[in-house]
């Protein structure tokens, strides 16, 4: 397919590249075996530059040159798997009841 030209996938110099779209504009991403996946994601999140960003601006990140099938998801449990992040993020809890007004009696005790 990508030698016919469809699909937006081209051969250039003997590499696969992905035509897409970030951020409005028209870009060429260099599809990413699988062997080289984590090596990619460790650069993105792990390193000096990468920061331990979060799932999203990993993602982000990665998009603007890289592509490959399930990206999202592959960023997702590699994010999900990081001990750095997992100790250093807030603790988020969803089972607290809400605040409400407490009534005060008019005539004190």
């Amino acid at each position: 397919m990508a030698r016919d030209n469809k699909v937006g996938f081209i051969i250039s110099r003997g590499l696969l590249y992905h035509n897409d779209k970030v951020e409005g504009q028209s870009i060429c991403q260099l599809c990413v075996p699988e062997c080289r996946r984590d090596r990619v994601l460790k650069l993105a999140h792990d390193f000096v530059f990468g920061g331990h960003l979060g799932e999203r601006k990993t993602r982000e990140r990665i998009c603007l040159s890289f592509y490959w099938p399930k990206l999202r998801y592959s960023v997702c449990q590699y994010v999900m798997s990081c001990t750095n992040c997992q100790l250093r993020s807030r603790v988020k809890t969803t089972d607290r009841v809400p605040i409400t007004p407490i009534t005060r009696a008019e005539i004190s005790f």
